[in-house]
């Protein structure tokens, strides 16, 4: 595993990163089965089965060099750490492709703009997203929302 090249977010304390009970709730609320992982949050690889970036942090044999929009194979599962705060557009497409290619999402999203989140841009709520979340945890800095999609 080649781990020289720094990823902006991988030792981050939460809010910046996940903590030990975001964690936990992306393992409960995940149902039994395959589980992909846009990008590659430190905390949530362990959790996870594959990890797809188109620039990753670190190489290892369950790293997928993908746009996480051009994935068409389906996973039970895939979660997200703020990949939905990049901007509105990007927020769209990858939950038009999610909803395609899992049973459940899970995704924690910033709130408002922290200081350390130089490229975060959107900040949706529960109420904003085009596809409503199932459930949504709402914590002062960030929220945990899960989508369960039940035509797959």
């Amino acid at each position: 595993m080649n781990v020289n090249k720094e990823y902006w977010s991988t030792e981050f304390p939460s809010p910046y990163g996940p903590s030990e009970d975001d964690v936990i709730i992306f393992s409960e609320k995940s149902i039994p089965g395959k589980t992909l992982l846009l990008g590659c949050t430190k905390k949530l690889i362990p959790i996870t089965d594959v990890q797809m970036d188109i620039d990753p942090w670190y190489d290892g044999p369950n790293v997928i060099i993908k746009d996480w929009l051009d994935n068409t194979d389906f996973y039970e599962n895939i979660f997200g750490d703020g990949v939905l705060n990049l901007t509105k557009e990007l927020e769209q497409c990858i939950l038009e492709m999610v909803s395609k290619n899992c049973k459940v999402f899970i995704c924690r999203c910033f709130n408002y703009k922290l200081e350390k989140l130089r490229i975060a841009t959107n900040f949706p709520n529960k109420d904003n997203f085009s596809i409503t979340p199932t459930e949504s945890k709402i914590f002062d800095d960030y929220s945990i929302h899960i989508w369960k999609f039940q035509n797959n």
